[in-house]
């Protein structure tokens, strides 16, 4: 039996799989497993696996293929079911294939889960693993016009030193809790597969916020993200899955009265994306708004269905822009 359980989807991400587990492997925390969930097409991440670890292989790595890839948020419930097997299960740590962790960041992510019973996610400081002077990521925002952010990016690493109360965490390195994800879950998913991938942590973090649980930034769990390691940065994937999903997420979680006061700042963030995309050549943005609001009445049933005990949730939000560099931001 076994506390917690790391989570890692996978995605043609061989080439950064010495360096995640071999940071894994010298953690001061030792008592967890590994639900390695791979979307690959071939078998080079396996093949690694059974090469290097070969005697933890269904000991504290449990291999999981899927037969296509199911994306982010589909293959992190995959990893999240498996892990709630197990009884003695407390934490799920979702962590992305290309991060190197410090030897301290489980330890220093459960202690701060057990400091808080409403604590039902805590946020790891991710350092930019290509310029380790700034920061990737250190939370999430989310403004009132609909654009979601990594809270701190391309700030200097010097910064955000504090733990304290963020409105939730980006899921590339993040603890949630068992109870957490159990009160939240709708239709036997925690993240929506509706999403496959951006965005699916925004909206997990609003609905956790709705539902009345407290997400923390712990600034001494400290990772190194390799950024669009196995995504990249700038795609038409990239585009349209960001794109459908900005929209996504305001039709399914923003408060009435947060979106009639800001209608005029969402349908201008809606008319910059495409604007700007077009100007990219990324002409997919537009297939992206297209598919957003022809699964409307989708989204609509969701929303019904979320919990809300926390009717202040507004007061969390931001009105932003654009970050200190626009590559950041989560929908352009």
């Amino acid at each position: 039996m076994t506390e917690t359980y790391i989570i890692t989807p996978d995605y043609n991400g061989v080439n950064f799989l010495e360096k995640y587990f071999s940071s894994l492997f010298s953690q001061t925390y030792q008592e967890f497993k590994i639900i390695f969930v791979d979307n690959s097409q071939t078998s080079e991440s396996f093949d690694f696996i059974n090469k290097n670890y070969p005697s933890r292989l269904s000991n504290q790595i449990i291999y999981i293929k899927n037969p296509e890839n199911y994306g982010f948020a589909k293959a992190t419930n995959i990893g999240i079911k498996k892990a709630m097997d197990d009884p003695e299960c407390k934490y799920v740590v979702c962590l992305n294939n290309d991060i190197y962790a410090e030897s301290t960041f489980l330890e220093e992510l459960i202690k701060c889960a057990k400091k808080n019973y409403k604590t039902g996610s805590v946020q790891s400081k991710m350092i930019w693993g290509q310029y380790p002077e700034l920061i990737d990521s250190v939370g999430i925002e989310y403004s009132k016009n609909g654009l979601g952010f990594n809270r701190g990016a391309y700030e200097p690493v010097e910064i955000y030193n504090l733990e304290e109360e963020i409105l939730g965490c980006c899921a590339g390195a993040c603890l949630y809790k068992r109870t957490a994800l159990e009160d939240i879950e709708y239709n036997k998913e925690y993240f929506d597969e509706n999403f496959f991938a951006y965005y699916e942590d925004i909206d997990i973090a609003l609905r956790l916020q709705f539902a009345g649980w407290k997400s923390i930034y712990c600034p001494t769990s400290i990772v190194y993200h390799y950024r669009g390691g196995t995504g990249g940065t700038f795609s038409s994937f990239n585009v349209y899955y960001s794109g459908r999903n900005y929209t996504y997420t305001f039709l399914k979680n923003m408060p009435g009265t947060t979106f009639l006061k800001n209608l005029h700042l969402v349908i201008f963030a809606e008319l910059a994306q495409i604007l700007i995309n077009i100007l990219r050549k990324k002409p997919v943005i537009l297939k992206a708004k297209f598919d957003a609001y022809r699964n409307f009445f989708k989204m609509m049933e969701k929303r019904k269905n979320i919990k809300k005990i926390n009717k202040k949730i507004e007061s969390l939000f931001v009105l932003k822009w654009r970050p200190k560099s626009s590559d950041s931001i989560k929908s352009l």
